[in-house]
């Protein structure tokens, strides 16, 4: 008597190490301003932020661009700061046009994971003058 084996495949996770990334543009100075860009609709842990600019700002005193996880009632950037990069300011929105810079984000996983409903913001630091032709790009995992 011959004995039949069903072999097969069961796929346990369809979302194990798959990386979501979202884009948000200010292509003009009058859009760059504190703003939510993006609502998490379920647990995501956020593993890169990357920043640049086309025009860069010219006031005479720092501007910076901080990405922020807000929650709750939050406003716009008065959440967790995500990144540390000139010391915990972000991102030199006075740096080098047309130069990418690389986000160096906090270490705790605790903090750079979003949970439903959390948002992401963009928090401006600094008078933004004549910065303009930003481009940030968040680099998210689901968990």
């Amino acid at each position: 008597m011959a004995v039949k084996q069903k072999i097969g495949v069961e796929l346990i996770n369809a979302n194990i190490n798959l990386t979501h990334n979202i884009a948000v543009r200010c292509p003009i100075n009058s859009l760059c301003v504190d703003q939510a860009f993006w609502v998490a609709d379920g647990t995501y842990l956020v593993t890169g932020i990357s920043y640049v600019h086309s025009t860069a700002g010219n006031d005479a005193g720092a501007v910076n661009l901080q990405v922020s996880k807000d929650t709750a009632t939050q406003a716009p950037g008065a959440g967790v700061d995500l990144l540390t990069n000139n010391s915990n300011a972000g991102f030199d929105c006075k740096g080098t046009a047309n130069t990418v810079q690389a986000g160096a984000l906090v270490a705790a996983d605790a903090t750079r994971t979003l949970v439903s409903g959390d948002r992401l913001s963009l928090d401006f630091a600094g008078t933004v003058t004549s910065l303009a032709g930003v481009v940030v790009t968040v680099s998210l995992r689901r968990v």
